[in-house]
């Protein structure tokens, strides 16, 4: 399949219906990394939001943190799985927007994506996807961590808890 089509190339209002199209399609890419933005802010919400309910929850810690680290566990790889989907449609939205710039006087995002190594140099632009799909994993450790704490206890806490009562009697001994 071709992007462009063949017909009406001599048409003199050609280049103007290519430029508007093209400057609606950029305007489709920025509205998905709005999108985007927008749900990493529901994910961090709703993540921080099930953290703060675990602390509700101190008193009787176990019984509730295993559900609660298997919802954030799903939600943290829904996170993921949606960071990488849009990742995709953007990395096919420029794709389609470098090559309507083949046949406009200037590539402005070609050029710049070449500026920046095409983001396989970490030194010239390190790509934010890359940054972003690493925060639902270390959501997915921490509940993880959250779960094997309540599996295998807490020693320092019964440490300071004996050191604690034996500094109490020392007191009263006194």
């Amino acid at each position: 399949m071709n992007l462009f089509n063949d017909k009406h190339n001599d048409d003199l209002e050609y280049d103007k219906r290519l430029f508007e199209q093209y400057k609606l399609y950029v305007d489709l890419a920025d509205r998905v990394s709005q999108r985007r933005s927008i749900a990493n802010t529901f994910f961090i919400t709703a993540n921080v939001a099930l953290l703060t309910v675990v602390s509700w929850f101190r008193e009787d810690f176990g019984s509730y943190m295993y559900f609660i680290s298997f919802i954030g566990i799903i939600l943290a790889l829904f996170w993921f799985f949606g960071i990488r989907s849009y990742g995709q449609l953007n990395s096919g939205k420029f794709k389609v927007i470098q090559e309507i710039e083949k046949y406009l006087p200037i590539n402005l995002f070609s050029y710049e994506w070449n500026i920046l190594g095409k983001g396989k140099s970490y030194k010239l632009y390190w790509p934010l996807s890359h940054v972003e799909r690493v925060i639902p994993w270390l959501f997915i450790v921490l509940y993880v961590a959250l779960s094997l704490f309540v599996k295998f206890g807490h020693p320092e806490t019964e440490v300071l808890t004996v050191y604690y009562e034996c500094t109490k009697y020392q007191y009263i001994a006194e």
